[in-house]
């Protein structure tokens, strides 16, 4: 019985920290690593400050792939173009992968020198896509984004000033969801993972890149496998297993709409978890071949995460097992089962577009997430997946 008791408490001990416990620890860490910095500042002279601009702009390449995008592309594209940053060093390369709507035909029509379309007439999935335009790219930095994505005019060259540090080897900007009246909660969390992102890079703990708009060197570009899910946290940790530094530069930002329900997020969440449980298990080295910063962020940060629901479903089976011989024991797994119950009659009531107070809609939220990694570690182990698309509002 003792060992079942340590199972519950281990299970659901690990949960906590990772959402309430982690960031509070990660903020004292990052307190110890930002004094002694101060510290050989202060005993050092040296200056620390980063330039507000590169010393000398690079040629850039922007790598977008597309999948059924008529609805942004054209504004994507005029935000493209008006880009503060010399037109002679940028080039955009946008890869239309087999789409069925007007996506290749917008292309078509682009005839600015800076936009090289790529029209490609079966779908093959983003990954191969984005191994077919870094393969035309020759410029020394590339910018990944996404069609539904716009840039602020100075993105760009915010992003490109810390490569001046040799060791730097890829920059994240910051993604701003843009308010809507639907019942999502993805911003909040989005202002909460914004929070641990900063800290995490204060540790050289930078976990992967938003894909939305994030920076690498050319040279450290490493092609992705076609069933690629995540290729953004996959191209990034790739970065830094190399022996490079991520950084992140909120100041760089761009803007995407919020999804409108927790639903829709949930189907986006699904398909992501398939993609992390993808890389959990083919890059053992995004643990052993990166900084001990980084390394404890991806474990706290996300393992747990993706892990919770069936960390949290542990704690419930070994709590059942107690309760046959405790009322204790009885009434803890009954207080555990009735929790769980609630979240989902939330999450229901959310899918019938029925308004919710702030915390409750959160609740909803979280349940939809774990759910979805549960269902993803699912599909995943079957092999129930593919590197394509299926197109959500982010």
């Amino acid at each position: 019985m003792m060992v079942l008791e340590w199972v519950v408490a281990a299970s659901l001990g690990l949960v906590l920290y990772s959402y309430a416990l982690y960031p509070m620890v990660l903020t004292l860490v990052a307190m110890v690593v930002q004094v002694r910095r101060d510290a050989r500042y202060v005993a050092s002279k040296q200056d620390r400050r980063i330039p507000t601009q590169a010393r000398m702009l690079p040629a850039v390449a922007v790598i977008i792939s597309a999948y059924n995008e008529q609805v942004h592309l054209r504004q994507r594209i005029d935000n493209l173009l008006g880009l503060n940053y010399p037109p002679e060093l940028l080039r955009c390369y946008i890869g239309s992968d087999g789409s069925s709507d007007a996506t290749a035909s917008i292309l078509a029509e682009c005839a600015d020198r800076r936009i090289q379309a790529c029209v490609y007439d079966v779908n093959r999935g983003k990954a191969s896509v984005l191994n077919d335009l870094v393969a035309q790219a020759s410029a020394p930095i590339l910018v990944f984004s996404d069609a539904n994505t716009f840039f602020h005019p100075d993105a760009i060259t915010v992003l490109v000033k810390h490569f001046d540090q040799p060791d730097v080897g890829g920059v994240s900007g910051e993604l701003r969801l843009k308010g809507s009246g639907g019942d999502n909660q993805d911003s909040l969390y989005w202002r909460v993972e914004q929070f641990l992102k900063f800290f995490e890079a204060r540790i050289n703990g930078l976990l992967g890149a938003n894909g939305a708009i994030y920076a690498i060197r050319r040279d450290l570009w490493q092609p992705l496998r076609p069933d690629t899910i995540c290729d953004d946290f996959c191209v990034a940790m790739n970065v830094s297993a190399s022996g490079h530094r991520l950084v992140y530069e909120p100041a760089a930002w761009a803007e995407e709409d919020t999804p409108q329900a927790i639903a829709e997020e949930y189907n986006r969440r699904l398909r992501i978890g398939i993609g992390n449980f993808q890389a959990l298990v083919r890059h053992p080295e995004y643990i052993t071949r990166t900084s001990l910063g980084t390394s404890f962020a991806y474990l706290s940060h996300k393992v747990l995460r993706w892990t919770a629901p069936h960390l949290l479903l542990l704690g419930l089976l070994a709590s059942a097992i107690l309760a046959v011989e405790s009322s204790a024991w009885l009434g803890f797994t009954l207080m555990q089962v009735l929790a769980y119950g609630a979240a989902v009659m939330l999450f229901r009531l959310t899918q019938r577009q029925v308004a919710l107070p702030s915390l409750l809609r959160m609740v909803a939220f979280l349940f939809a997430l774990n759910w979805a990694f549960m269902v993803a570690s699912w599909r995943f182990a079957r092999g129930n997946y593919r590197g394509s698309w299926r197109r959500t509002e982010r």
